[in-house]
């Protein structure tokens, strides 16, 4: 009994965590740049469909479509329109219900999408690295705070981290197993991930090297030209029922079918990468058609011969990358301040220390955003899985590989977004955090091997613990998930420094107690305060929206202190923000993960006279 509905037992466990965690969160948390989604590009999208105006359904350059797709099932309850401009006006107390109503149903779809995917992730990876595998890491997604914080967020992000990586394991499955159905299943989902954010385009890169990499890092040797006749093959339809998938639920391209090319393989993620994608594409198929391979087979050989040095050398660099951090993290962000670096995530290539120091700062501030994201057991899980990859015994070869694939993945990812003058921060890479937990599980499971008990047992067992665990962890972080930051990160230092607004519902919840609420007159350094805040409420830096003004309260966060002190320049004759984000006395502090340097303030205007 025990054998045979274990994991189902743990599996709902999961979604009953996540939806009591969640479902009460829903209208209770105001966040950043969801108000040009609520009250502009779903409603958009959906007044297209219904007047069958295919062009106006080009809402975003990222496009999300998936996420008009879903959140549009709000707009059965509510017409958020109606509310477009009330954001700093007086509200009265219907309105607000209406606004908090709002949040909880548009967010709602998208929610309960992301929680009832996640036997998916169990589904694939039971195929590819069995069910101990499988199981842990469905424990370790189900239950990652920054994954459930971003589930409750309307934002292409919130969407992408299911569709990328089902896409990536639909693909290994298929690798594994060839039906047919798997490759479509990768298909569409790579489709879904491009109507999601363009990003996804990254996946078209590597699904064109997978192949290649498993020819070299596999003991069985197929014949290299009919091998390769089939990757294409196979690469062809995979890309096909991407672009079918796009174009079907992307009614914009039904009018102007270039609006698919710059979708997927002719987007912004791909202005510089494509010269190399399509010459190196071309470089295979003429070597494949015409030369029988005469240039590919002496190649493949070489790094065949040399695949466990290659592995060593990729797990090293990326153990060296974590080691780095540490040491950096520890001696105080130095030569690195990994924090500064991703309060600009789009200013690589400015830092005064030079390109160079500027690129290794950007790739370590993704290193670091990725490891203080765990929680610190699946780290050292996460390390082991790393090192069993380059172990000449011990785990599958299949499983090794899978962690060498994974770990490429990152990295590209890291190297795809450097080039592209983007430091990957906390949602930036939130698509890697499930394979850097299936790479955990990887780990938890070489290490299970040394316990000679049944296998079932074992597996459950330890699911178990590190369900209640995590779930521990969930609940002392309540309700601010996506603020998530491993103990073994010190208190002084923030991870998400591009938060979402966390705290923010919070403050305004705390002005709005305050006798003569609807009467007091606030500045915010978030505009997800004025949300929810029945008075007067002001978000900008110009001597307009300041000079002659006489505010009751200033809100400011640890999170927009690099932000304000770089806009204020002009009007610090008439607030003085360095001292409002100092050593001030504040009416009200709301402290965000546990960390009082992760901080939502209240400061009454007597505190600056």
């Amino acid at each position: 009994m025990i054998k045979k509905y274990g994991s189902v037992v743990i599996l709902t466990a999961i979604i009953c965590v996540d939806l009591f965690l969640g479902l009460t969160r829903l209208g209770t948390y105001s966040a950043v740049d969801e108000p040009y989604w609520t009250y502009g590009r779903i409603s958009k999208f959906w007044s297209a469909i219904d007047a069958h105006r295919w062009n106006s359904t080009d809402i975003n350059d990222k496009p999300g479509i998936t996420v008009a797709l879903l959140s549009g099932f709000g707009l059965l309850r509510y017409d958020p329109m109606v509310y477009e401009h009330v954001r700093g006006e007086i509200k009265t107390d219907a309105v607000l219900s209406d606004i908090d109503g709002i949040n909880f149903w548009f967010r709602l779809p998208i929610f309960l999408f992301c929680i009832f995917m996640l036997p998916a992730f169990y589904f694939f990876l039971k195929r590819i690295a069995g069910k101990t595998v499988a199981l842990i890491s469905s424990v370790m997604i189900g239950l990652s705070p920054i994954l459930l914080g971003i589930a409750m967020i309307i934002n292409p992000d919130s969407l992408l981290w299911i569709f990328l990586p089902l896409s990536l394991l639909s693909m290994f499955a298929y690798r594994k197993q060839p039906k047919a159905w798997y490759l479509i299943a990768s298909g569409v989902f790579l489709g879904l991930s491009l109507l999601t954010k363009y990003v996804a385009n990254i996946l078209y890169v590597f699904f064109l090297a997978l192949p290649f990499l498993e020819y070299v890092f596999s003991d069985e040797k197929p014949p290299l030209r009919e091998y390769i006749k089939k990757a294409f093959t196979d690469y062809l339809v995979l890309a096909a029922v991407s672009l079918l998938t796009f174009y079907t639920l992307y009614p914009a391209t039904w009018k102007h079918p270039d609006v698919l090319l710059e979708g997927t393989f002719g987007s912004k993620a791909f202005e510089k990468t494509w010269p190399a994608f399509a010459g190196l594409l071309l470089f295979v198929a003429i070597d494949t058609l015409f030369l029988s391979n005469r240039m590919l087979v002496p190649v493949f050989d070489f790094f065949s011969r040399f695949r466990r040095a290659l592995a060593t050398i990729l797990m090293s660099i990326f153990l060296s990358l974590i080691l780095f951090v540490f040491a950096d993290t520890y001696l105080g962000m130095r030569p690195f301040d990994f924090e500064g670096i991703l309060s600009s995530p789009k200013g690589i290539g400015v830092a005064s220390e030079g390109p160079l120091m500027a690129v290794a700062g950007a790739v370590l501030a993704d290193v670091y955003s990725l490891i203080f994201g765990m929680h610190p057991l699946i780290l050292i899980l996460f390390i082991v899985g790393l090192m069993s990859a380059t172990r000449r015994e011990g785990s599958p070869i299949r499983e090794k590989n899978m962690v060498i694939y994974l770990a490429l993945f990152i990295l590209l990812y890291y190297a795809a977004s450097t080039a592209n003058g983007v430091v990957a921060t906390v949602r930036y890479q939130i698509i890697l955090y499930p394979l850097a937990f299936v790479i955990a599980a990887i780990g938890a499971e070489r290490l299970l091997h040394l316990v000679k008990r049944p296998k079932h047992t074992v597996r459950l067992v330890t699911a178990a613990l590190l369900f209640t665990v995590l779930t521990v962890s969930l609940i002392r972080i309540r309700p601010f998930f996506f603020a998530y930051a491993s103990p073994l990160l010190p208190d002084r230092y923030l991870l998400n420094t591009k938060d979402m607004g966390d705290g923010s519902y919070e403050a305004a919840a705390y002005l709005n107690s305050l006798p003569g609420a609807h009467d007091l007159v606030v500045w915010s350094d978030k505009g997800a305060v004025c949300t929810e805040f029945v008075g007067t409420c002001n978000i900008g830096f110009s001597v307009k929206d300041i000079r002659g003004k006489t505010f009751d309260y200033f809100v400011v966060s640890a999170g927009r202190k690099s932000r304000s002190l770089k806009l204020s320049g002009s009007v610090n004759d008439i607030i003085d923000f360095r001292r409002l984000y100092g050593d001030i006395d504040s009416e009200k502090v709301i402290v965000i993960g546990d960390r009082d340097d992760n901080y939502v303030r209240i400061v009454p205007a007597s505190s600056l006279r």
